[in-house]
């Protein structure tokens, strides 16, 4: 793919592709994000120019609709996420060759942060499901232990309040 064209060219394709993939991503009932006008202007010049990239989508599941239309095949959401992490990191690949140092720098600590980030998120996962099991565990064993009967059903707290009941009218006096 990187032979033919050059780096801008490729940046500005890639990231109109990462564009439709986020739209896809963020919205993925709506079907106006998960199609790709061939006919369209831009798409046409910038994405669907570059070589192998009719393959590139086959590969991360877009499929030929008609003459004018990739659809996207949402049955395969889940792939799209990990494809876009892959396109993502060739785009920054490239970005990198055209950052100053101090840009590089940024990049490189932000990288990093996201990655640490990624890494706690997953943990924080891991402990979530844990607990959830160890509470799933805790449920079924006390289904199957004996209902004692409450001491506390026994006694009585407060005052011991009587109904008021007016004195019985006095006859005869």
């Amino acid at each position: 793919m990187k032979e033919s064209h050059t780096d801008e060219e490729l940046m500005t394709g890639i990231d109109i592709l990462l564009k439709l993939i986020k739209n896809i991503l963020k919205s993925p009932k709506e079907e106006k994000f998960r199609k790709i006008k061939k006919t369209n202007k831009a798409i046409s010049t910038k994405l669907l120019n570059l070589i192998c990239m009719d393959d590139l989508l086959m590969l991360i599941n877009f499929e030929h609709e008609s003459e004018e239309f990739y659809c996207f095949n949402i049955s395969k959401f889940t792939s799209l996420a990990k494809a876009k992490l892959v396109i993502q990191d060739f785009y920054d690949e490239i970005r990198k060759k055209y950052m100053t140092p101090e840009e590089l720098s940024k990049f490189e600590l932000l990288k990093e942060q996201k990655r640490q980030m990624i890494e706690e998120h997953k943990k924080m996962n891991r402990m979530k499901e844990e607990l959830e099991m160890k509470s799933k565990l805790d449920r079924v064993e006390k289904s199957t232990e004996e209902v004692k009967a409450s001491k506390g059903n026994d006694l009585r707290f407060g005052a011991n309040v009587v109904k008021f009941q007016p004195p019985a009218p006095a006859r005869g006096r």
